[in-house]
């Protein structure tokens, strides 16, 4: 709070006429999808992981919750790198990567065996958590200072309805109809489009950078 460079501004109150601007943006429903992906990669992915190494991989169920919750240690650290990545790459740059390498990483967990999964249970984060920073920043700069406060109040709950939500639920149907692995290929597709739609964000590319340094 003492050091941070937030504005000294107020949001905008949540009402029709400012709801109906937010939502009449198609890349705010891009950003929706986006956020939704990112999830997908995170929390989509860790809540059904336990049950698909133990049922359908064999692994001994007090080593599974160990490996999980091992690989969940480089979070902190990965996001201050994405952090970095936003500000020396620029936002579409860094999303694009950061969906392709987690949903090539994702299907990798749907398709390898033995001691290979365990090794892509703790690669795939490290890229996965990485989304959050650029998703951020790419959610601010579509919107002005004082609609910001609505933008963030509604993607975020949409996009975790869809990554955390929706694709569990497919995945455990899919499980249920005889394979977690195809779910969770399924779902590592479903990031990779990530890669693509995050091309087409309009969206200035170092808005964060530009706006510290002006303050500054």
């Amino acid at each position: 709070i003492r050091f941070g460079k937030g504005g000294e501004f107020t949001g905008e109150t949540p009402g029709i006429d400012s709801l109906k601007k937010l939502v009449t943006k198609p890349i705010f429903w891009m950003m929706v999808i986006l956020f939704g992906m990112g999830v997908s990669g995170t929390l989509g992915t860790f809540a059904i992981l336990p049950l698909y190494l133990v049922s359908e991989r064999g692994i001994d169920r007090n080593t599974a919750n160990m490996l999980l919750a091992l690989s969940r240690l480089s979070g902190p650290v990965m996001a201050f790198a994405g952090g970095w990545a936003v500000d020396r790459f620029g936002v579409k740059n860094t999303l694009c990567c950061v969906f392709t390498l987690t949903g090539i990483f994702t299907v990798f967990m749907g398709i390898v065996q033995g001691y290979w999964i365990s090794i892509i249970i703790f690669i795939q984060p490290l890229s996965a958590v990485c989304f959050f920073p650029a998703g951020f920043v790419a959610l601010s700069s579509i919107t002005n200072q004082e609609n910001r406060n609505i933008a963030v109040s509604l993607a975020i709950p949409l996009g975790f309805v869809i990554g955390g939500g929706l694709v569990p639920t497919v995945v455990g149907m899919m499980g249920d109809a005889g394979s977690f692995a195809y779910g969770l290929v399924l779902t590592g597709c479903f990031i990779l489009a990530g890669g693509i739609i995050s091309l087409f964000l309009k969206i200035p590319e170092h808005a964060a950078v530009d706006k510290v340094k002006s303050d500054k």
